[in-house]
């Protein structure tokens, strides 16, 4: 992994240093959320997000040739007792999680542990994009759901009481929820599916330590009641869904995907 590790973080580097429009949302984002900062405080940060994600991509193409004890080396995890106390309800987990640190290699681990996973995940622009990064995911153990056509696939694999990983952390407009101090919108996905099945929902975050070692934090399951208001339901999960993200993401600012325009359907609202 060294070699790959210092390459990806080379990628990182230089398109940081050639993406001007990417590191321009960066900046944006990361002072929108912590206004106390200094732009010199938002640029460090914005840096380290390219290259942590430059790594992470190596990481993700190395994965799926990696030995189960390989990943070990650089890799624990705490608190599988959570994940094995929400399997035991019998009704399937919902692995809630974020683009934060390494999403895929924590997923690719957790396959070699023997833990059944599907993931939902977007189309990209391009088709053959997809096509491969469907391939890698495959060959490391977890299954794919395109995100248009979920709600079936997600039902079965409930019911069959396997775990069906959402990452939920990304600009949408089915709810809207408070995100660091600001409207933001977000995807009911997660709360709909856990009114409907009754199957918990588990947060957990792949965290990047120093010398890019991982730690696998799993939280406790969640679990809310029904009031009979389904919006009202879904914009609660889903605040505290966001809530728990929130909470890693000001542990850890570097390691989360501030990329993306985050509050683009709350801005076009007039919420934000």
């Amino acid at each position: 992994m060294g070699v790959a590790t210092r390459v990806g973080a080379g990628f990182g580097l230089l398109a940081y240093a050639l993406s001007r429009r990417y590191r321009r949302i960066a900046m944006q984002n990361l002072l929108r959320a912590f206004p106390e900062w200094s732009p010199a405080q938002a640029r460090a940060t914005t840096k380290r997000v390219f290259r942590n994600f430059g790594v992470a991509l190596a990481e993700f193409l190395k994965a799926p040739s990696m030995s189960r004890a390989e990943i070990e080396k650089r890799l624990q995890v705490v608190g599988l007792e959570h994940l094995e106390s929400a399997l035991a309800q019998g009704k399937g987990v919902l692995l809630i999680t974020g683009h934060f640190g390494n999403w895929e290699l924590m997923a690719r681990y957790l396959c070699m542990l023997g833990y059944p996973i599907w993931v939902i995940a977007r189309h990209t622009e391009d088709p053959a994009t997809t096509d491969l990064i469907t391939l890698l995911r495959e060959r490391s153990g977890y299954k794919v759901i395109m995100r248009d056509q979920a709600v079936r696939p997600v039902l079965k694999a409930l019911r069959a009481n396997e775990m069906v990983g959402i990452l939920p952390d990304q600009n949408a407009g089915d709810v809207f929820i408070e995100f660091f101090g600001q409207k933001a919108g977000s995807v009911a996905g997660p709360a709909v599916f856990h009114l409907r099945t009754g199957a918990p929902l588990v947060p957990l975050f792949n965290v990047r330590l120093p010398g890019d070692y991982h730690r696998v934090e799993i939280l406790p399951p969640m679990q809310f009641e029904a009031t009979g208001d389904l919006n009202a339901d879904s914009e609660r999960i889903m605040q505290a869904l966001n809530d728990v993200l929130e909470e890693y993401v000001r542990r850890y600012p570097d390691q989360w995907l501030w990329l993306h325009d985050r509050w683009k359907s709350a801005r076009k609202r007039g919420l934000g």
